[in-house]
């Protein structure tokens, strides 16, 4: 029987949701995964039926939700600790937890401090399983604390998005996107990001999902429809989001498609276009369109797309979808 690596049996652990179960196999020392996200002829689950397989810990007995209640015990600043007592509180804790941690700049504390919580978790279920482990000493934790600042566009790696990374992938969307991805509205949207017709690439720094982009066909394959892009905050400017969009356009061109196009919203007045008429001299008013407060749109111009319309009132009186495209073969 192999040792479990217990750096190794964290970050699966992580994984794990309502919907993906983790399995170790004690012959071969692998771990393995199911998803209630995948179709029928891709259900892998009687796979792990074998009595080789031991059950992983279960969401249930992770509690997450007690490793951020003891995290927030450790926060020794005032006002700090009560914010995250707050957000502890009722339906949605787990978005308002992450979002306030951002607020009080407390995220590279908490990754340090969930990932001894993980790790102390794969220690218990060995121990309840029979199984030796090994700590390789990987400094696992480290890796997470460590300041986004030091990560490097070198450092990070662009792979297919998978069913592996599933749950990592929807973080990203719920923390780039608070406003619209909430509960398991995330983990939907990446169940049908990663449907077999689709694309989709992360970019992934350590064991982290940092970025993540994708694009279904439209109008048969010529043109399709980039959705979604998205990359955490603390690691933009590094050119990830370019490699991503980059990696994207040569598989489209691969798959037959011609055109790119995507929708960007203005709903907080983030361009020149927001609150106006947009039926009344259109392509004036997106010809001479201004970047206000970090809206996208010179990104994606940087890397070639155009402003090719609007939806007006898209979002409601004065709030427009911005189109953009690009020929890409």
């Amino acid at each position: 029987m192999k040792k479990v690596n217990l750096n190794k049996a964290a970050d699966e652990f992580e994984m794990i949701s309502e919907e993906t179960h983790v399995f170790y196999n004690t012959e071969t020392g692998e771990f393995g995964f199911c998803s209630d996200f995948m179709d029928a002829e891709y259900d892998n689950s009687e796979d792990f039926e074998d009595d080789a397989w031991i059950a992983a810990p279960s969401q249930r007995d992770i509690r997450e939700y007690d490793i951020m209640a003891d995290f927030t015990e450790t926060v020794t600043e005032p006002r700090k600790n009560e914010l995250l007592n707050v957000a502890l509180e009722g339906k949605g804790a787990f978005r308002r937890f992450k979002d306030t941690l951002h607020r009080v700049d407390l995220r590279d504390e908490w990754f340090a401090f969930k990932r001894k919580a993980y790790i102390e978790i794969a220690r218990e279920w060995c121990e309840e399983n029979g199984l030796e482990y090994e700590d390789d000493g990987t400094p696992a934790e480290q890796e997470q604390s460590e300041s986004s600042e030091n990560i490097a566009l070198d450092d990070i790696t662009f792979f297919p998005l998978s069913m592996v990374n599933a749950k990592k992938a929807a973080e990203v969307l719920r923390e780039v996107f608070a406003w619209c991805y909430s509960g398991d509205n995330a983990e939907k949207e990446i169940k049908n990001i990663l449907k077999k017709e689709r694309i989709a690439f992360a970019a992934i720094a350590g064991s982290r999902v940092v970025g993540i982009i994708g694009a279904m066909p439209q109008y048969g394959v010529t043109a399709w429809e980039l959705h979604p892009l998205a990359v955490l905050e603390e690691y933009r400017g590094r050119g990830i989001g370019t490699v991503l969009v980059e990696a994207l356009e040569r598989e489209v061109a691969e798959r037959g498609g011609v055109t790119i196009y995507l929708g960007s919203d203005d709903e907080f007045g983030t361009t020149s276009l927001f609150g106006v008429d947009l039926y009344e001299n259109t392509f004036e008013k997106i010809a001479n369109i201004k970047n206000i407060n970090g809206h996208p749109f010179p990104f994606y111009e940087k890397l070639g797309y155009k402003i090719v319309g609007v939806i007006p009132d898209a979002n409601g009186i004065g709030k427009p979808d911005i189109f953009m495209a690009k020929r890409i073969k």
